[in-house]
């Protein structure tokens, strides 16, 4: 029996060690990074698993957790500006996706398993030191290449404004129990570029390390000399747990990590997490009890509201967490966000402008906004070609005496939606393509119904960019949003 004993013990031991390792790829543009790897680690016994379908899906990432049991390497390859995005797909992920998920413990076997991370993309570790670039000439990167205003604001306050978490603290954040996560301090290599750097890498890197991490520390950083890259290992004293102390259901725990939040010029770096979670039941309560911790969160949004001057979706966040503190009344919050207003229209109305107007007009109908501008404010509007629709962003919808024959066909149900659609090519106006997408449950054929509008008032010039920013808004997927944009800013005239 003892001799059994022993061998089915030294079977097991061989086993283990002969048992395949999972490299993990997310791949949303250029698969040139993952190939190396593949062709690298494949006769070292690692399984390559790609993550991101080539499907629609946004379910995609929880299904991924799901799916695999656990990654030994991540691999994630795309455009990064907050989101990791690219071409080749219209999955995406957001680092918000990344930070609920982690807050979660929803995907133990992406986010908490492997050991070591290469992200990239550009600006994936970016800290906050300033570059070849300021805030204003990434968040025009970052709108051309078909962001979303809001998120656009948001990503370039992370990488160059003094409040908020960089982005090399969330992703180590995120990544904590890696051993090593790459990634870039500022703009990366394209994948043609960095796939000759990576072979490189892998040949300065010894077979032990290649089994515990792919490409060691050491030769990376050598093979990518010049080109922005950082190569970190998290250490479990840096890992932030005060985010997750005060969104835990523990309230002593919550509150206690609420108040150091609250404290001195820790507002500054916990903006994200304030303002997310602004009717937070201990935050809340801490504010209305404690007058030298509300005076401190008044003084210190302040000052945030004043560095984000022109950033007008964060500037609206700050009032927001005021008012629902009661730390601002709600005259001075008017008042405020009129100003916001005001200094959009200080300038000339294009599609990035109106998009921010919209934004604030719609999330403000209760201010009747249009109805406190100045008259030379409101004709500025009323004289843009993008007049009719910011009116209908603030609610004043103009009276329709005719429809299109695409919007009877789906107001009569003459036949399926699609059929209404497809049946008059020539006959599509907004009204009729944001109807029928409202009516179909499926997020990916709904969006279908979308670029189909698009390629056809596209095809029969009834777009310009004021009805094609209106196009965008109602897609489903952020990839498809993004990709949208751009071809709004790239392929349409005003």
């Amino acid at each position: 029996m003892k001799t059994l004993s022993l061998f089915a013990l030294l079977m097991a031991s061989l086993a283990q060690s002969t048992e395949a390792k999972t490299l993990c790829a997310m791949t949303f543009n250029s698969s040139d990074e993952k190939i190396v790897f593949n062709q690298q680690l494949a006769p070292l016994g690692y399984k390559l698993v790609e993550l991101v379908p080539q499907n629609k899906d946004p379910q995609w990432f929880s299904k991924a957790c799901a799916s695999v049991k656990s990654c030994d390497i991540l691999v994630v390859s795309g455009h990064f500006g907050g989101i990791f995005f690219g071409e080749q797909s219209s999955a995406t992920i957001s680092l918000n996706e990344l930070i609920d998920t982690r807050d979660k413990s929803l995907c133990p076997s992406i986010l908490d398993k492997p050991k070591s991370v290469f992200l990239m993309g550009c600006n994936t570790l970016a800290s906050k030191l300033p570059d070849h670039r300021s805030v204003n000439d990434y968040l025009r990167v970052l709108t051309s290449d078909g962001f979303p205003l809001n998120l656009a604001e948001d990503v370039a306050a992370s990488r160059y404004l003094n409040f908020g978490q960089s982005m090399s603290e969330i992703m180590t954040n995120v990544f904590s129990k890696a051993e090593l996560v790459v990634g870039f301090d500022s703009t990366g290599p394209l994948g043609a570029q960095a796939a000759p750097k990576l072979k490189k890498a892998f040949e300065l890197t010894s077979t032990k390390d290649k089994n515990i991490t792919g490409i060691s520390r050491d030769a990376i950083l050598k093979a990518f000399k010049g080109s922005n890259l950082r190569a970190v290992k998290p250490e479990a004293k840096n890992v932030d747990t005060i985010r997750n102390d005060a969104l835990s259901a523990n309230v002593d725990l919550s509150r206690s990590a609420w108040t150091t939040i609250l404290s001195g010029d820790n507002i500054s770096r916990y903006y994200d997490l304030l303002v997310k979670n602004k009717t937070h039941p201990q935050l809340m309560q801490i504010l209305k009890e404690n007058a030298t911790l509300a005076q401190n969160a008044a003084m210190r949004m302040t000052a945030i509201y004043q560095a984000a001057k022109g950033l007008s979706e964060i500037q609206v966040k700050v009032l927001d967490f005021l008012k629902t503190h009661n730390l601002i009344n709600y005259y001075i919050y008017e008042d405020s966000i009129k100003q916001v207003a005001s200094g959009i229209l200080a300038k000339d109305i294009d599609y990035i402008s109106a998009d921010q107007l919209c934004s604030l007009l719609k999330g403000h109908r209760e201010l009747d906004l249009l109805n406190k501008l100045s008259n030379v404010e409101y004709a500025r509007i009323n004289s843009s070609t993008y007049g009719t629709y910011l009116n209908s962003c603030g609610g004043n919808y103009p009276e329709k005496k005719t429809w299109s024959r695409a919007y009877e066909c789906l107001m009569n149900q003459e036949t399926h939606d699609w059929g209404c659609l497809t049946g008059n090519p020539k006959d599509l106006d907004v009204s009729a393509c944001t109807l029928a997408k409202s009516r179909n449950t499926d997020p990916e054929n709904a969006d279908d119904m979308m670029w189909f509008c698009y390629s056809k008032m596209r095809e029969n010039a009834y777009l310009n960019r004021a009805t094609c920013l209106e196009l965008t808004h109602n897609f489903s997927l952020l990839g498809n949003q993004i990709k949208m944009n751009w071809n709004c800013l790239n392929r349409i005239a005003e």
